[in-house]
């Protein structure tokens, strides 16, 4: 961890990710969550505000703290408790089998370097009858654009800090032992294919 990571990439994060039409598609993902929630990637909390009704808890997991003082501000606004914890996803999560009703994920599974075990937890703690609400980024269906992605992959996980641009992340949900019930594929408008392609969905095990 340096400078650039602490500080100035969860700025550049949270602000591009704040905006009415991110807003938009985290509603729509988080639609469905319901009960107990395990937020992977928490972030800044930019997800609490985009919960519906029904959520009664989240529990929110990332490998550090960054922006405390917005992040207590978000967490302080929020209309049910949250709980936050330090842990990378891909280490044995500090919870009990079928814990949670709900987990979710939006714009993280780029970034975690061991992402099919950090999947085989989800669905350990993931309750029978829940659901993985997932929003990511990644492989585009484009052949061209998908070559573009392979070939900036590595400079891509160094500005962003791990963040690939190149995972296929139905194949990598599916692969973990998940059923795919929803997905919607598009690219956010105004932003480079590259990086815009967007996976929204639901899965179960």
């Amino acid at each position: 961890m340096g400078f650039y990571s602490d500080h100035i990439f969860p700025r550049l994060m949270d602000s591009g990710l704040s905006g009415d039409l991110h807003r938009q598609y985290r509603r729509r993902a988080l639609a469905r969550a319901r009960g107990e929630v395990l937020e992977i990637g928490f972030g800044t909390g930019l997800n609490l505000r985009c919960y519906p009704e029904g959520v009664s808890r989240v529990v929110g997991l990332d490998t550090a703290s960054f922006l405390e003082a917005r992040v207590e501000s978000r967490i302080a606004a929020a209309p049910f408790p949250v709980e936050r914890i330090t842990r990378d996803a891909a280490e044995r999560l500090p919870f009990h089998e079928e814990q949670f009703d709900t987990v979710v994920s939006t714009w993280t599974m780029c970034s975690i370097a061991r992402l099919q075990a950090a999947l085989k937890e989800i669905r350990r703690v993931l309750a029978p009858g829940g659901e993985l609400l997932f929003l990511e980024h990644g492989r585009s269906d484009r052949r061209w654009v998908a070559k573009v992605q392979d070939t900036f992959n590595p400079i891509q996980k160094v500005i962003g800090c791990g963040c690939n641009m190149n995972r296929a992340i139905d194949r990598e949900i599916e692969r973990a032992g998940f059923h795919l019930t929803e997905l919607d594929r598009f690219t956010v408008p105004g932003v480079p294919r590259a990086v815009g392609s967007i996976y929204l969905g639901t899965a179960h095990t």
